[in-house]
């Protein structure tokens, strides 16, 4: 009886676990679907994934040659823009309303008037065109805008810039004339960058100093000269 009692009990557990991986298996089928849908898209991710840092790295080499593309050509345009104003000069701190409608006879004149005399103008020099600046114009009283003047000669205002040196200080009714190169903004910018080391300079015994073109500080001590 004791032997039948123990046949029965396998028989029922052995039913019983029969059962139960039937149930399981039936329960984690649709986990393994899950699984197997997971394991595919992670795959296609993967591969997705691979293709986007292949067109990030492409696209990185593409901007890095464009930007310095860009970087040449930004500095190609400003050289020609500059090459465009080697026959501008800049004259500053002329009051409004002086030209009289005719800013190139005006100039024409006013450079004469100034930078004539013994060793200086002849006669008025040969103007293209004079004209203001298009910022808008000052209130009453406000500082004039700048009139920018082309010669027709590129020898005549290099003269007119070696004449305004060698005059040193410069007056027109009564106000300080000032005479400066017309460069183009980021040129004006380059040269600035000096402003501080140009007031050291100035103040020191036996140093001249110079600032060439486009960009270049260069300054004579004693018998040396030193290029920066």
């Amino acid at each position: 009886m004791l032997q039948a009692f123990r046949d029965i009990v396998k028989e029922v557990i052995r039913e019983e676990n029969d059962g139960l991986r039937e149930e399981i298996s039936r329960a984690i089928a649709p986990i393994h679907k899950v699984l197997d849908d997971c394991t595919d898209k992670l795959r296609d991710h993967g591969q997705e994934l691979f293709e986007l840092d292949t067109r990030v790295t492409a696209t990185e080499a593409n901007y890095t040659e464009l930007s310095n593309k860009y970087d040449k050509l930004v500095q190609k345009l400003d050289d020609i823009e500059n090459r465009g104003r080697r026959c501008n000069l800049r004259l500053l701190n002329i009051n409004e309303g002086l030209e009289q409608g005719d800013p190139t006879k005006f100039v024409a004149d006013l450079l004469h008037e100034v930078l004539g005399g013994p060793n200086g103008l002849e006669k008025p020099p040969i103007l293209d065109r004079a004209h203001r600046t298009s910022a808008q114009p000052s209130a009453a009283g406000g500082r004039p805008r700048p009139l920018i003047v082309r010669f027709h000669y590129y020898q005549e205002k290099e003269r007119i810039q070696r004449l305004a040196r060698e005059k040193g200080r410069l007056e027109f009714r009564g106000n300080p004339l000032l005479i400066f190169p017309d460069f183009s903004a980021e040129l004006n910018r380059r040269r600035s960058a000096f402003n501080e080391v140009k007031a050291l300079l100035r103040g020191k015994d036996r140093v001249r100093y110079g600032l060439l073109y486009p960009a270049r500080l260069a300054s004579v001590l004693g018998r040396g000269n030193e290029s920066i």
